[in-house]
């Protein structure tokens, strides 16, 4: 029995009938969520029902078809049709991470067919469609379709029988998956060790085609798991690192701002800060092309300058420069609010927040407004960066503690905590989101 099967039978949906009534609401309900209008429409035919609850699965399910079963169940497709003593365990149970360097060869639930221009453009769509959601989807939600992708991948990637061409190509997108479990173990507060391994499974197949630029954010995404785990002067010298491969490459923007001006300017250092902060600026400049708006956290493109400009925010905080701080809010707020990075909502708010609290002239009420706007700047999944500067935000308020407009985001603060997807986050031990392999 799969754990598919027996979801459905404890929950009684043993009938077509049942189980499409069911499947039709969280489909609705996820349209209306994320604005994926398509979902609403998706349908489940009896015969792929009835294969499903045999546990007879020819191939993955379509993209939509995961995304609506993975909200319905909260489990990670590729664990649900896991065959019967596989990897099925809890989200969250200890030791639900395998050795993330281990490259599977078993081919179980994947499609069969030859590796080809069709197959690797259909690989690049999966993972674009992945950086296109995240934000409004998050880590857990997500994380059951990349591990199947990163599985599958990794599959061909071991049967070394492909033109020259296709094996770079499934060497630098396995590495492209590798990077994107880096990232949402980073959000999602998982162990530190998970992070390090899928950051250098992504190095060592992106260094074996020559994708320097993949190297590069890489390091970026080991420099971020280092700056919250506060090791600020290691994650200083992985940004750095990564620079040395190709200093004027767009990666080397996120590299500066994001790894190298943060976590010097929480070491003190503000002359390097400045530098670091200078340097990412006129590099941005000198890019032929740069995208617009507000990008994905999690996307592989070089980073817009909006973005630049946020975690710009970030190191000024950390220097006490308030000043720079409101005025590079007020240079990117209406990109920020027409985004759909709920995350960058939040995290700029909050340090805006921070700002208004060290100012000259204190402003508390309209920081703890702002504080309690971001907490609730979106619906998906909170990530750990944004629990982190909530809780900073409220101890910067220490000496107003007594005021009520303080009080009321202290209960804010608190019952956000209790949502269930943060209280791992907050607690320190990191939802597992079963990123093994």
């Amino acid at each position: 029995m799969t754990l598919f099967s027996k979801l459905v039978k404890e929950r009684h949906w043993t009938t077509h009938q049942t189980f499409s009534m069911h499947f039709a609401r969280a489909g609705r309900e996820l349209a209306e969520r994320t604005g994926e209008r398509q979902l609403a429409d998706v349908a489940v035919s009896r015969r792929t029902f009835d294969r499903w609850m045999a546990g007879q699965l020819r191939s993955m399910p379509q993209r939509d078809t995961r995304t609506i079963l993975e909200y319905l169940f909260q489990q990670p497709v590729a664990l649900l049709f896991a065959p019967p003593g596989g990897a099925a365990r809890d989200l969250g149970s200890e030791g639900a991470f395998d050795d993330p360097l281990a490259v599977v060869t078993q081919t179980d639930l994947l499609t069969q067919s030859s590796t080809g221009p069709v197959v690797l453009d259909h690989f690049r769509g999966e993972i674009q469609g992945i950086v296109d959601r995240y934000e409004t989807h998050g880590p857990q939600a997500l994380v059951g379709q990349t591990r199947a992708l990163h599985r599958e991948l990794g599959a061909r990637l071991s049967e070394r029988e492909h033109l020259p061409a296709v094996q770079a190509e499934l060497f630098r997108l396995t590495g492209q998956a590798a990077g994107l479990l880096a990232y949402m173990a980073v959000n999602a507060g998982a162990r530190p060790a998970v992070a390090e391994a899928y950051c250098a499974q992504a190095e060592t197949l992106a260094g074996h085609v020559g994708d320097t630029a993949l190297q590069m954010w890489a390091a970026g995404t080991r420099s971020l798991s280092l700056y919250y785990q506060r090791r600020y002067a290691e994650a200083d010298a992985a940004a750095a690192a990564g620079i040395d491969l190709a200093p004027g490459d767009g990666q080397a923007i996120r590299l500066l701002v994001n790894g190298r001006a943060r976590a010097l300017a929480r070491l003190g250092d503000r002359r390097g800060a400045e530098r670091a902060i200078g340097r990412a600026l006129d590099l941005s400049d000198r890019q032929p092309s740069l995208p617009c708006g507000i990008t994905s956290c999690i996307s592989f493109a070089p980073y817009s300058l909006a973005r630049t400009l946020a975690n710009e925010m970030t190191a000024r905080l950390s220097l006490s420069d308030t000043g720079e701080v409101l005025s590079c809010g007020e240079q990117i707020d209406r990109l920020i609010e027409e985004s759909d990075s709920e995350w960058s909502r939040a995290l700029v708010r909050l340090d805006v927040a921070a700002a208004l609290l060290e100012h000259k002239q204190p402003e508390v009420e309209h920081a703890m407004s702002l504080g309690r706007s971001a907490l609730h700047a979106g619906t998906s999944a909170p990530i750990a960066s944004v629990w982190q500067r909530a809780n900073e935000l409220y101890e910067r308020a220490g000496r107003w503690h007594t005021e009520p407009d303080v009080s009321d985001y202290a209960e804010e603060l608190r019952t956000w905590c209790l949502r269930p997807q943060a209280r791992s986050i907050v607690s320190g031990s990191g939802p597992e989101l079963a990123l093994q392999q």
